[in-house]
């Protein structure tokens, strides 16, 4: 017999009553929202620049091309421990978003900075969602999973829900300075990783 498809809203108390688990869905909205953020923000702002439209979908182009590294970033994860990566990944993310900020009046090194911000997030894309796998009894692995997977639709709605209301006070660069403290937070999160992961 078939089973039934799992309701993930029946196990929410049960996975964000596991701290380990809890930390594993923060990371991986991290993740995912920062790559929305990419998305939706890094062509606008290079078009603010007076880049032109087409030179920003060859930006973005560049940033995405950067996943092909996550094979690289896996294999260095199991050398120097997935702790170390994430650290890593979201240091280097949050810095460049932050510096991005910063730098309005010099769109190419914007631009330089938006690229590496992206092939330091892929780094992130890298440990993917290895801290839950070994985080989760193997007893609860479907369900815990399908609650896990409820980040993609925060990730995709929660950043521009919290950008308009950075816009709507201040200029587009500061949402990239949103994004990189955010970033930088989770950096401090991913140091309560176990070390034998």
């Amino acid at each position: 017999m078939k089973k039934k498809p799992t309701n993930p809203i029946r196990f929410i108390g049960r996975f964000f009553s596991q701290p380990r688990l809890t930390l594993a869905w923060f990371l991986a909205i991290g993740r995912s929202s920062w790559w929305s953020m990419f998305f939706i923000y890094a062509p606008i702002i290079v078009v603010e620049s007076g880049m032109g439209e087409t030179f920003s979908g060859f930006i973005v182009s560049i940033g995405i091309s950067s996943v092909f590294l996550v094979p690289v970033w896996g294999e260095i994860g199991t050398r120097w421990g997935i702790r170390r990566l994430l650290t890593i990944g979201y240091i280097g993310a949050g810095t460049f978003a932050i510096r991005i900020s910063f730098m309005s009046d010099a769109p190419w090194v914007a631009i330089g900075l938006l690229i590496s911000a992206a092939f330091a997030a892929s780094m992130i894309d890298g440990a993917g969602n290895l801290p839950f796998l070994r985080s989760v009894h193997p007893h609860e692995r479907p369900e815990m999973t399908a609650v896990l997977m409820m980040y993609r639709d925060f990730g995709q709605l929660a950043p521009p829900a919290v950008f308009s209301i950075v816009l709507s006070s201040f200029e587009l660069s500061a949402v990239f300075f949103a994004g990189g403290i955010g970033m930088l937070a989770l950096a401090g999160l991913s140091l309560s990783i176990p070390k034998r992961l």
